[in-house]
């Protein structure tokens, strides 16, 4: 029983009460009922902490990570507020860029960097965001739940930024603190050249941050030519977000990271959440950022690039155009494959056709894709996690079943 006096409605705010949730592909009930998740975009070749293991003379698997876990900080204490030594660590993996551990904030996963940086830039109820899509609809999501508008500026057809598009939307829409590009771009998998992203950083009609989501950077033809880490010795109104989720394969430990110049940092401390770093979460990190770890992720990334790879010359066989799969979109320079289903009679595009594509490889395989049909220049689109060989393979035996019977 609630009090006479309560209401839910007067006490939340109203477009708390109006907002959906924001679905993630991996709730409690998927995982339970799919087998094969191609659909959240985590590392499926596993993680960077697998080297960190040794088989002792009995055959027995020795974690070295205990050896770690044993010089740490008591569970029953907080963890570190400054986390100094892991931040420390990062910056030694930037240090080509002249990154400093004063350049960095972190947080629990790229979302929270995400909320973290609309926080602490837009005024609720005065300001907003621009977003280029197709792309990450968190951002949009979030903004509105941090009361900012979002101006959607949309990418070409073949996934490029339209820079004088971005100029008129900048011009017409002033409270516009923050530009999102995502790249490689998600579902893309496409960059932005960093010239168009310095383009928007020199644009004098902007005063706000552009914010570049790198999530995918690892799995980049040439990553380090292509991040925009290259451009903080030019820029002060630059943000760059990386996380440990894809490359090192660790997104169950939850942590992002914010690159920005030291006194944007010291704002976006102000407002993160104090001691939001679990002390299990900074060590394994840590062990992440250890040569062995980083050793180790370099191995993951081109075992994933060649899975992709692998997986890309089987679906533009000559026998899956005939069954209505298309050429991939985009330039594939992330870990998923933006794969077109078409229509049976016209070879066009057929979103109904790949949603439903989708909803039987889930329900009759245990195979969970994500469909992006909704997205624009996307239509007929699934998004496809790349797995591992033997998932790739199932994945492609599913199609071969599905879509002659649809």
């Amino acid at each position: 029983m609630k009090p006479a006096h309560f209401s839910l409605e007067k006490a939340i705010r109203p477009n708390i009460l109006v907002s959906p949730k924001f679905i993630t592909s991996t709730s409690d009930e998927l995982q339970a009922r799919s087998k094969i998740l191609l659909d959240a975009n985590e590392n499926s070749s596993g993680t960077c902490l697998e080297s960190l293991t040794k088989v002792n003379n009995d055959g027995d698997t020795d974690h070295l990570l205990g050896s770690i876990f044993a010089g740490a900080t008591p569970l029953n204490r907080y963890p570190s507020a400054s986390q100094a030594k892991l931040k420390s660590l990062i910056a030694d993996s930037k240090k080509q860029w002249g990154i400093t551990k004063e350049m960095i904030c972190l947080g629990t996963g790229a979302a929270d960097i995400i909320d973290l940086v609309i926080r602490v830039t837009c005024r609720p109820g005065l300001d907003a965001i621009l977003v280029t899509p197709p792309t990450f609809g968190l951002y949009m999501f979030r903004a509105a739940l941090n009361q900012a508008d979002t101006v959607p500026c949309p990418l070409d057809a073949s996934f490029n930024l339209k820079l004088k598009e971005v100029y008129k939307e900048l011009d017409n829409n002033p409270n516009v603190k923050l530009v999102f590009l995502a790249s490689p771009g998600n579902p893309t998998g496409t960059l932005i050249p960093l010239e168009d992203i310095q383009a928007v950083l020199d644009y004098p009609g902007f005063n706000g941050y552009v914010v570049v989501d790198e999530a995918y950077i690892d799995y980049a033809n040439h990553p380090d030519t292509a991040t925009s880490l290259n451009l903080f010795s030019e820029y002060a109104n630059l943000i760059v977000i990386q996380t440990f989720s894809k490359g090192p394969g660790l997104a169950g430990l939850r942590l992002g990271i914010a690159f920005a110049h030291p006194e944007t940092i010291k704002m976006l401390d102000k407002v993160q959440v104090p001691y939001c770093i679990p002390t299990t979460t900074s060590i394994l990190a840590q062990a992440g950022m250890s040569p062995n770890g980083r050793r180790s992720q370099k191995l993951l990334v081109q075992k994933v690039v060649a899975n992709q790879e692998s997986l890309t010359r089987a679906l533009t066989e000559p026998s899956m155009a005939e069954l209505g799969i298309g050429k991939p979109l985009g330039a594939g320079e992330a870990n998923f494959i933006l794969l077109p289903i078409l229509s049976r009679t016209s070879n066009a595009p057929d979103s109904m056709r790949a949603e439903l594509t989708a909803q039987k490889l889930q329900e009759d395989y245990g195979i969970s894709v994500r469909y992006v049909g909704m997205m624009p220049h996307c239509e007929g689109c699934l998004r496809i996690t790349v797995g591992t060989d033997q998932e790739n393979g199932e994945l492609v035996k599913g199609l071969m079943k599905i879509l002659p019977e649809i």
